[in-house]
């Protein structure tokens, strides 16, 4: 049989939000012909990657790779920029600090920055980590320009994300999905017909109808109505990542726009803000089993000004073959986690990118299936380390949600990493990491967590040197927001003349 007979010809998705839209987009372009049959199944609230607000870098080459540009949705009002996140109590000391993206410091004779500015830090010759961070001085400004090309200059240092208005985002897909004609039929899923290998052959619908498809992609929440017709099998990461409830408070009018998330913690959890075009959302996170929820919502609603809540009940953890037969998961419906350094739409977007490299035929072979089934193991349980290390690592002792989350349980992978970096201020290689080693440095750092002892590589390095160099650093990149716009003034360069 040829691989023009072996091809997949048609793909139902069930789940018509960003998720399974943005699916339904990348499989169409990727696979020339394909006829897409979208269900459009009622939403999911608990569906935390159709909701999405901040997003990571890997954002722009998904919007590449699906013809979204980002001039055109700063311009229609759905995105702002994303330098990164300010976490505030966080740490034992209370200090607040920056997780942002890009490089922190400049590394000399070969030996990274991190290594010297630990040794400094010890001897209280150095300044808090992100002081050394291009994107944290713009973030702490409430500045953002786009960065140059110009590898001298600080401003080409830096990396950023989006912020993505959902509603917004979620109608702009819409709308493309309409352009190429897909199918989108509305209604509930009444039944579902197996084929005799156990995959999905037969899609009944309430009305009577059916969809009958090659592929079938299950983007319609934790409930996963196809994936998890055909088994239950999950991870549950619950002894590592304590939050099951999380809240979302309505958007309220902003009249500025931070380049940067807030993400605060309190006695009974976390609250965040985020900043949307003309508006700012709040959400909370907790752990039903450790805090009350009327009084962990109330830092929100404090935060928020309002008493309108709606709490969502999570699971936090992951299918452990997302991709059986012929039924893929992807976001919530595969994996679940909560809303630290929001993840969940690049996962997403990593699932789709990772099934179009990984793409069988119509068989659905055990080969490629397996390999995405692999790799994706590895980046989610990646994905789990870094979150559950704010918890695991906070060394915060108010409040039973933070004493409860520092028992729990650490992942090996997770120990791997600590007793590595905090013996020797190294970090071990993973095959697929979604947060560089600067990131894993700056949350490290961030909750207190301090080498002990020195690469010894970082001998040859005179530190009276180094630390008049790191001050001069310091101090120019203290000094770089003056000469740059105010964030908002940037964005109306950016939209351009408004019609009268």
């Amino acid at each position: 049989m040829s691989a023009r007979d072996r091809a997949i010809r048609s793909l139902c998705v069930v789940g018509a939000g960003a998720v399974g839209l943005s699916a339904a987009l990348a499989f169409a372009r990727s696979l020339p012909g394909l006829r897409v049959t979208i269900l459009d199944t009622p939403s999911d609230p608990a569906a935390l990657a159709d909701r999405t607000i901040a997003c990571l870098p890997t954002i722009h080459r998904f919007h590449a790779s699906i013809g979204l540009d980002e001039l055109g949705l700063v311009r229609e009002g759905i995105a702002l920029h994303h330098l990164g996140t300010r976490f505030e109590n966080w740490s034992a000391s209370g200090a607040a600090w920056f997780h942002v993206f890009g490089d922190y410091g400049l590394p000399a004779a070969a030996v990274p920055f991190h290594q010297l500015w630990a040794q400094l830090r010890r001897a209280d010759g150095a300044e808090p980590y992100d002081r050394y961070a291009a994107a944290a001085s713009l973030a702490e400004a409430g500045k953002f320009v786009h960065p140059t090309d110009d590898t001298g200059s600080p401003l080409s240092s830096y990396l950023y994300g989006l912020r993505l208005d959902p509603e917004k985002y979620r109608a702009r897909l819409l709308e493309d999905a309409q352009k190429r004609r897909f199918e989108i039929v509305t209604g509930e899923l009444a039944g579902i017909e197996r084929r005799q290998d156990g995959g999905i052959a037969t899609l009944r619908l309430g009305d009577g109808g059916g969809i009958e498809a090659d592929l079938y992609l299950d983007c319609a929440g934790p409930s996963a109505p196809l994936r998890s017709a055909i088994d239950q099998d999950f991870d549950d990461w619950s002894d590592c990542l304590p939050c099951d409830r999380v809240a979302f408070a309505p958007p309220r009018a902003a009249l500025s726009s931070l380049p940067y998330d807030r993400q605060k913690a309190s006695t009974d959890g976390w609250i965040w803000a985020c900043t949307l075009p003309g508006s700012e959302a709040f959400g909370a996170a907790w752990s039903s089993g450790s805090s009350d929820d009327a009084q962990a919502l109330q830092s929100l609603r404090e935060m928020a000004g309002t008493t309108d809540s709606p709490t969502v009940t999570i699971r936090p953890g992951r299918r452990l073959e997302p991709w059986k037969y012929n039924v893929l998961a992807i976001g919530d419906s595969a994996v679940t986690v909560d809303p630290l350094h929001s993840t969940h739409l690049h996962l997403a977007h990593s699932f789709i990118q990772r099934a179009l490299e990984l793409i069988p035929g119509r068989d659905c072979h055990r080969l490629e299936l397996a390999e995405f089934n692999r790799r994706t193991a590895d980046e989610t349980a990646r994905v789990r380390d870094f979150l559950a290390l704010h918890y695991l690592r906070s060394g915060r002792t108010e409040g039973e949600f933070w004493k409860a989350a520092a028992r729990g349980r650490m992942p090996d992978s997770l120990a791997h990493t600590l007793d590595q970096f905090e013996t020797r201020g190294r970090l071990p290689f993973f095959e697929e990491e979604t947060f560089n080693q600067e990131s894993w440095l700056a949350v490290l750092i961030g909750l207190g967590v301090i080498p002990r002892n020195a690469d010894p590589a970082s001998d040859r390095v005179d530190l009276k040197r180094a630390e008049s160099s790191m001050a001069q650093l310091a101090a120019a990149l203290a000094e770089l927001p003056a000469r740059l716009p105010e964030y908002g003034d940037y964005l109306d360069r950016m939209r351009g003349p408004q019609p009268a």
